[in-house]
């Protein structure tokens, strides 16, 4: 642990209550093998030439749920999209065959394509959909649905802009500034300054400063770095910040830090807070010693990736663990609450949902808040410093 103290106070938290608990870790697997696909596939209605590139129905429960996945041109997002279904199908066949009917189509990007297998989703009456769809897809999702209210869950950050009835379910950079930063707080923090690297990374570092000051804290206007250094102008806000975020674009953090500290000094026993977008080169630099970072993907393994492994020979990564979440939350909202399951009250219960990824909850404005375990820079590596707590 390399010296690092543990802070003697819990985080800093909107809401407090108990989860609903989705028995992530209590199930045994079954084999991923399609149950009713051809029978299901009959009765899905004409699809365009492009869609329906895969088209399986697996689980018998009341509840219908539609998984919609677009195959995009660039191998990446293709594996990160087969990785992401997979981790539904584990879902499905884990925790709650008998509980939800999960139909999983793939359509081209083309808007046809996506409107055809939206539709087709709805006549087979989803009463929610997973979606990899983004942007102005979602409006094509929303399209092929006919007029019908589905609720859609979309692998997207925060950062997106989304319809009505659309919630993000990807955590990003900058939310776990934000829950690092309450962490910081937690520790003593009260008084931040926020470094971004351009006008576009401003806007996202202003959610950030919000959100501190929803904790309780104090921010000084957001600087923007030009060409790596602060402004004459900005030297002031350094001598009041006892904590320091770092947005995930600045290029050599260690090195703007030096510079800025050599022009005004730093208040002792400052805290820096970084994502976990750090290079190894800035995970050597001794300047970030003890920065503080929040991490997502720390538990996957441990929660799904012995039967992830055991279904497909690989381990689970982080798209498998969000499609494992989202698909896990249908099915403990299904096995509650039938098919009036996705109200915006029940998707947005205060007490969140317990996942592979940790404990996370939907909000207005189709937002996603997730919390995550804390490590601190120590020695050119990431040092685990304190776990996730159990609520948010």
């Amino acid at each position: 642990m390399s010296g690092l103290a543990r802070p003697g106070r819990i985080w800093v938290r909107a809401g407090v209550t108990a989860l609903v608990t989705l028995f992530l870790a209590a199930c045994q697997t079954d084999d991923l093998v399609p149950k009713d696909a051809a029978k299901e596939g009959a009765t899905q209605g004409a699809q365009s030439a492009d869609t329906g590139l895969y088209n399986q129905t697996i689980g018998s429960g009341a509840v219908r749920i539609g998984y919609l996945g677009i195959r995009r041109l660039d191998q990446p997002s293709r594996q990160a999209d087969s990785e992401t279904r997979d981790g539904a199908a584990l879902a499905v066949n884990s925790l709650g065959d008998q509980v939800i009917k999960l139909t999983m189509i793939e359509a081209t990007e083309k808007p046809d394509s996506i409107e055809t297998a939206a539709k087709t989703l709805a006549l087979n009456g989803a009463a929610l959909i997973i979606t990899t769809a983004r942007g102005p897809e979602l409006d094509i999702v929303q399209k092929g649905l006919a007029g019908r209210t589905v609720p859609i869950v979309t692998l997207q950050t925060n950062e997106a802009t989304l319809p009505p009835s659309v919630y993000a379910f990807v955590s990003s950079p900058v939310d776990s500034l934000i829950e690092a930063s309450s962490f910081a707080m937690a520790e003593g923090g009260r008084h931040a300054v926020i470094l971004a690297s351009s006008p576009a990374e401003k806007i996202q570092a202003e959610r950030v400063a919000a959100q501190i000051k929803a904790f309780g804290g104090k921010v000084e206007p957001v600087i923007e770095l030009a060409s790596g250094a602060i402004p004459p102008k900005s030297l002031p806000s350094w001598s009041k910040a006892d904590m320091v975020i770092l947005m995930p674009l600045i290029k050599s953090p260690g090195e703007v830090l030096k510079k800025i500290d050599a022009a005004k000094p730093p208040v002792p026993g400052r805290r820096l807070v970084a994502s976990s977008t750090l290079t190894p080169a800035d995970l050597s630099e001794p300047k970030l010693t003890s920065t503080i970072v929040c991490r997502y993907d720390q538990n996957i393994q441990a929660r799904i990736g012995k039967r992830y492994m055991d279904s497909y020979g690989l381990p689970a990564s982080t798209y498998a663990g969000y499609g494992f979440d989202a698909t896990a939350m249908a099915i403990g909202l299904s096995s509650r609450w039938g098919d009036v399951a996705f109200s915006p009250e029940r998707m947005m219960a205060p007490e969140g949902f317990s996942g592979s990824l940790g404990v996370f909850r939907l909000e207005e404005g189709g937002k996603v808040r997730r919390n995550c375990d804390i490590f601190k820079v120590s020695k050119g590596s990431y040092v685990f410093f304190q776990k996730a707590p159990a609520t948010l």
